[in-house]
């Protein structure tokens, strides 16, 4: 029996459920829920099987004037990309901890997700109470400690729980109302509607359903959408919160709408419905500014194969890194201790990407999942349809060949003869030495200028870098050779 309640007239808002697998997530969704989703608690048929939660999960409760949605990811290190599809939804997080085990890898990989998507709030729950030997008082001091180094911060809210013997959760439900209503939470009605789809479906007699969280907009019974990048579209038939039949829904809502008319097969979760495909760019070449994870260690260099969450669709490409002289965008060969640098971003399909543009998540799902593997977040700063044009420093080497000539400090091998010579009048050097100051003889030597605090050090037999600017377009992202 599905039971009645006043939804129509309560705020939205939607919890992220994070932790390490075998945390409890879907355990306290459980016990919090008083609405299940078609998408509802491990629905997936292997979730069953497998005694694992490995897709979204919706659930809902009633907290005063508010409906509270709970979106239960999985804790497995291997669908971590599944968990970070939610993230473009959620207006704050939940983070589950085994008591008995504390923070894990996951834990942490979890919280530099969100951290990394700009998820400003968080609630701690520490499970499984009904196992723990330990002072529960100590241990959230313990967890206090770890959240000291995140920049959520000692202070966040935290409560023990027994999701097994159902014990500390009124305490729970108190302390997510006091967190909901601390909420600056904005919605925005009036632009055209947008809305990510997560699940999607037929049923006999009725035809497709798709389920979503309306991002933008007003929807309306009769209304057209579109489903981008599939083309497909159709009108909506009715439209469903949390299997309540409504007349309308707006942003905020999370819904489920029968649609006449669309090709249930083309589509898959990572596709808008939308009744204005003008917000939206298709490419598979973007051009972004990263904000790297400081936990993050492996080297990115250019070229490194990455994956990019966009929404709710996770896809591979290669980054290419590079800083700017005046207008010349120049190759940076790896990123060490920069923790913001622009970049492209070459990927292995076309991707759909609002123009407003949100930000991506950058992982590395290639690495163990013993290492932490989220490289950072990243804004969009252009769609591109071309290979861009970049610079890179070609490097020469020359060697001092007479520091005390009468003419100056003689150098050779910078260039083969007397012509190219003259070409590179001018040039500037790597220090101690200043620029190539005139052609000598006629086998391509050069007089070249000295940093005067390093006069007196100038002796045969010394390199000299010359470094050249040379452009080239990114040509191929599985022939790297062609970059370096």
């Amino acid at each position: 029996m599905i039971v009645i309640f006043d939804i129509e007239n309560k705020t939205s808002v939607h919890i992220g459920l994070f932790g390490h697998i075998d945390s409890g997530k879907t355990a306290i969704a459980a016990r919090l829920s008083e609405i299940i989703s078609t998408a509802g608690i491990d629905a997936h048929p292997q979730s069953k099987e497998r005694g694992i939660t490995i897709d979204l999960g919706f659930t809902s409760f009633i907290l005063d004037k508010y409906l509270i949605t709970l979106v239960d990811g999985p804790g497995h290190a291997d669908l971590i990309k599944i968990s970070a599809s939610s993230i473009e939804i959620i207006d704050c997080a939940i983070i589950v901890i085994d008591i008995v085990k504390g923070p894990q890898i996951q834990t942490g990989e979890h919280l530099i997700m969100i951290e990394s998507l700009d998820i400003k709030d968080v609630i701690v729950i520490l499970n499984k109470t009904d196992l723990f030997k330990g002072n529960i008082d100590d241990e959230i001091k313990k967890i206090r400690k770890f959240f000291e180094s995140t920049s959520f911060g000692p202070n966040v809210p935290i409560f023990a729980v027994s999701a097994m013997k159902n014990e500390g959760f009124e305490d729970l439900k108190n302390g997510i109302l006091e967190k909901v209503k601390s909420l600056d939470i904005q919605r925005d009605i009036q632009d055209p509607i947008i809305i990510p789809i997560d699940h999607h479906f037929s049923i006999k007699g009725r035809g497709a359903v798709i389920t979503g969280t309306i991002l933008k907009g007003k929807l309306e019974l009769n209304q057209k959408l579109d489903i981008i990048p599939v083309n497909t579209s159709g009108r909506v038939k009715s439209i469903q919160i949390f299997h309540q039949n409504v007349e309308s829904a707006k942003a905020g809502d999370r819904v489920g709408l029968n649609i006449k008319g669309l090709d249930i097969k083309k589509i898959y979760r990572g596709c808008y419905a939308t009744n204005d495909i003008y917000q939206f760019d298709q490419s598979d070449l973007l051009e972004i500014e990263v904000k790297s994870n400081k936990l993050f260690k492996k080297e990115t260099n250019f070229g490194t194969q990455v994956h990019a969450t966009i929404g709710m669709y996770t896809t591979v490409g290669n980054i290419y890194p590079y800083y700017q002289i005046e207008e010349k965008k120049i190759k940076l060969d790896s990123i060490t201790n920069q923790y913001r640098f622009k970049a492209f971003l070459w990927l292995n399909e076309n991707v759909i990407i609002s123009r407003e543009k949100s930000p991506l998540l950058l992982s590395r799902l290639d690495l163990p999942p013993t290492t932490l593997r989220i490289l950072g977040s990243a804004n969009l700063i252009k769609v591109h349809k071309e290979p861009p044009l970049l610079y890179r420093f070609k490097e020469k080497k020359g060697i001092i060949q007479n520091p005390d000539h009468s003419q100056g400090v003689v150098c050779k091998g910078l260039a083969e003869s007397h012509e190219g010579a003259k070409k590179i009048i001018g040039r500037k050097l790597e220090s101690p030495f200043t620029k190539i100051l005139s052609p000598f003889g006629t086998k391509g030597a050069v007089i070249i200028g000295v940093e005067k605090s390093a006069v007196k050090n100038i002796k045969k037999g010394d390199k000299v870098i010359l470094k050249e600017l040379r452009s080239f377009r990114l040509k191929s992202k599985k022939d790297l050779n062609v970059q370096n």
